[in-house]
């Protein structure tokens, strides 16, 4: 991104950043806040439902208690007796227990109310005549928790339908001389327990059954959906200990999301606009501050390119201006120091090619020198086998000339290596007409990309080059593999910053080691001492590239080996910088 852009960006966020911390901290006091008086709200209304549950549970208790229900004179069990002493039919006894059961039921507001003898016969069913007559051993099991209240299901008859209703019971036993029944009554939950805590749209409650049934149904009829968070549940314990339903109240949040929603997005209007507003001001601030520094730009690329006769044109007095001014100086500086410096380099060149061509000439004049003091020796003492000796001596002479006659030849190769003649050149082409070299020579391998550019090349040096690249990794992989193993791929593609193609050559050899891959396109420096090497080929590469304006680098092969990638520009004259790679 330009500096233009990045300006602008900063001053965005500069209005952008502080609105978005105070938007996060309100949501985040607001969500808090709320989460409270939520948390309030759900612990004051399970309260609440907890005292309602225990006062069904505490007014049964008195009506079933000792003093009620519960005492051998209460009219009920009195008349029960009164007639069983006086020894009533069955009939008769039923006919008084229904009668004062009715007048009982309406008079302490109940929906359930049983009486079985001591067998478990149901002397009496207010909740559901048909019953009369039949054995019913829950009462009985009831008594045993002495009036305690419980909750359970019963079945009732109302209107000629029949019913399953959840009640609040409790049951006691009831003797008088030896003789005893048992009496179980219950007052059905209703709505209006839930009503003691609902609030419309913010707090709700229902019950269901064991298996999840709704038995009282709550007001809003998606309680799942509206009430997500997980509801409270409260159990309501039958006569065994276990729980026959579930109150379940939930506390809505909904109220939080909205407000929360409307925090986000009167938030959300203020950092569009204000982001608006800074951008149309770090726009027009930006392109009078980058206006000189476009020109700064231009006199560094100057400077890449080795233009450094450019000067940086800008009148202002702040720091850009002091910077251009000091870039104007920088350039005439370094056209001072490269004319020193070309002449420096080249002395310095010539003195190690010099001392290089020495030590390489010096090698063979060694053998020549020993084989001729050897020649002299045996001729001065007319040795018997002075025509073997001879033979080898001037062998070794005649060896060691044409070693020098190569050395002088690479040499004078070198050395008068033309300047690239550039023209059109496709790549693709270059390649394909050099590996024809080595069909059945070596194991070569292309991959050449599809529709790369022609660049402006010398194509005959760049043969040249890719053949000392070849034999390179020809030698390479037979050190490692032997002869004929191994592979070498050679591929082609555009660079990532579109303005150079790249030639590559891996092979799977032993590779460059990492302390010598600095000085590997020295002039006569070689790994293959002893072997023939001379040190020239890639340092004739390095030259070729340099010459064409592009760079070799070398890396380690992805599947182990060498890797040497050549990057030439497409046009001549455009440099390739580091930082556009």
């Amino acid at each position: 991104m330009r500096l233009r852009g990045r300006f602008t960006l900063w001053f965005a966020l500069a209005a952008l950043v502080p609105i978005v911390v105070a938007a996060v901290v309100t949501r985040h006091v607001v969500a808090r806040s709320y989460r409270q008086e939520h948390e309030r709200t759900r612990a004051a209304a399970e309260q609440a439902l907890r005292r309602e549950v225990e006062r069904l549970r505490a007014e049964l208790e008195v009506k079933v208690g000792p003093d009620v229900l519960g005492s051998k004179d209460h009219d009920l069990a009195r008349r029960f007796f009164q007639v069983w002493r006086s020894g009533g039919r069955e009939a008769e006894v039923q006919r008084e227990l229904r009668e004062g059961g009715h007048r009982i039921m309406r008079t302490l507001l109940l929906d359930f109310l049983m009486i079985t003898d001591e067998r478990g016969q149901v002397l009496a069913a207010l909740h559901w005549p048909a019953l009369m007559g039949d054995e019913d051993g829950r009462p009985q099991r009831w008594a045993a928790r002495q009036g305690e209240a419980f909750f359970a299901r019963v079945k009732v008859q109302r209107g000629g339908a029949r019913a399953e209703i959840l009640v609040v019971a409790a049951a006691r036993r009831v003797s008088d001389a030896g003789r005893y029944v048992h009496v179980a009554a219950g007052r059905e939950v209703t709505a209006a327990v839930l009503d003691a805590v609902r609030r419309p749209g913010r707090v709700d409650a229902r019950v269901v059954d064991a298996d999840g049934g709704v038995v009282l149904a709550a007001v809003e009829p998606d309680f799942d959906k509206v009430y997500a968070a997980w509801p409270i549940r409260i159990a309501l314990d039958g006569a065994d200990g276990e729980s026959v339903a579930w109150l379940e109240l939930a506390v809505s949040s909904e109220g939080l999301d909205q407000l929360l929603l409307q925090v986000t997005l009167v938030s959300a209007a203020l950092a569009a606009s204000a982001v608006l507003l800074m951008v149309l001001l770090g726009l027009v601030v930006a392109r009078r501050m980058t206006r000189d520094l476009d020109r700064l730009v231009e006199g560094a690329q100057a400077a890449a390119r080795g233009d450094l006769g450019h000067r940086v044109q800008v009148a202002s007095k702040d720091e850009v201006g002091a910077v251009a001014a000091e870039l104007n100086r920088m350039m005439e500086d370094l056209h001072d120091a490269k004319e020193r410096l070309v002449i420096a380099e080249r002395i310095a060149a010539w003195q190690e090619i010099a001392r290089r061509l020495a030590h390489e000439i010096k090698n063979p004049l060694t053998p020549i020198q020993m084989a001729m003091d050897t020649l002299r020796k045996t001729w001065r003492k007319q040795h018997p086998q002075m025509g073997e000796i001879l033979e080898e001596s001037t062998a070794t002479v005649l060896e060691e000339a044409d070693r020098l006659k190569r050395i002088v030849a690479e040499f004078s190769e070198f050395a008068r290596l033309p300047k690239p003649t550039f023209g059109p050149c496709e790549l693709g082409e270059v390649v394909t007409s050099t590996l024809a070299l080595y069909q059945g020579g070596a194991p070569v391998q292309a991959k050449l990309a599809d529709g790369l550019p022609a660049i402006e090349a010398d194509r005959g040096q760049l043969h040249q080059v890719l053949l000392n690249l070849l034999e390179n990794a020809r030698d390479a992989i037979a050190q490692r593999h032997g002869a004929g193993g191994g592979a070498i791929v050679v591929s082609t593609r555009r660079g990532d910053a579109g303005d150079r193609v790249e030639l590559i050559v891996d092979d799977d050899g032993p590779g460059v080691p990492a302390e010598i891959k600095d000085r590997l396109f020295t002039p006569y420096f070689t790994t293959k001492q002893g072997k023939g090497g001379t040190g020239l080929g890639l340092a004739i590469v390095h030259r070729v590239v340099s010459d064409h304006g592009g760079r070799i680098t070398v890396a380690d092969a992805p599947g182990g080996g060498a890797r040497f990638v050549v990057e030439l520009p497409i046009k001549q004259g455009a440099p390739l910088l580091a930082s556009r790679v």
